[in-house]
């Protein structure tokens, strides 16, 4: 730790008075003739300029070492809530695809009875997720209702009612990712 140098002004009778003698050269000398001293003041001195460059110094050292902390605390910490991040991006992120049914039924007038798995890439936590199911292509007949049925973690059944020989339908996944 830095040790203060306490500096006190001094202080005396006659501050700005001076003896003066006339020297044989012609030139002029003054001699301070301050009356009587009533503070001793700090002596400005190399050893207490010395003393002040070595703390300024220190401080500027200890504000490098602080900053250079500083600068590996933040890094670390953005690299953490970046990996939060993605880590939660890849949570809550939707999922989509396409998938054909197709009607296995052989009766003439019968309707479709036959579904298709479909798993899904993100294994969720909760089957409390949300489909939309949105139809794209439609070969020979009626779609009637498309159904969503046993949700998994890992996927969930569609299967159609109508008529139609194959439906291809296109799904986004929503949510689910958090319990």
């Amino acid at each position: 730790m830095y040790g203060m140098t306490p500096w006190k002004d001094e202080v005396v009778q006659y501050p700005y008075r001076y003896k003066e003698t006339q020297n044989s050269d012609g030139t002029v000398e003054h001699e301070p003739s301050p009356g009587s001293i009533m503070q001793e003041g700090t002596p400005q001195s190399a050893t207490n300029f010395n003393h002040m460059e070595n703390g300024i110094h220190d401080v500027h050292v200890a504000a490098a070492i602080f900053m250079q902390y500083q600068m590996h605390y933040v890094e670390a910490r953005e690299k953490e809530v970046d990996e939060r991040l993605d880590h939660h991006d890849a949570e809550f992120s939707a999922e989509t695809g396409t998938v054909t049914l197709n009607n296995t039924n052989k009766v003439f007038f019968g309707f479709n009875n036959s579904g298709s798995t479909v798993a899904l890439k993100t294994v969720r936590k909760t089957m409390n997720y949300d489909l939309d199911i949105e139809v794209v292509e439609v070969t020979g007949g009626q779609v009637g209702n498309v159904i969503v049925y046993d949700k998994q973690l890992n996927g969930f059944k569609l299967k159609f009612e109508g008529s139609a020989k194959s439906v291809k339908v296109k799904y986004k996944v929503r949510g689910g990712m958090y319990a």
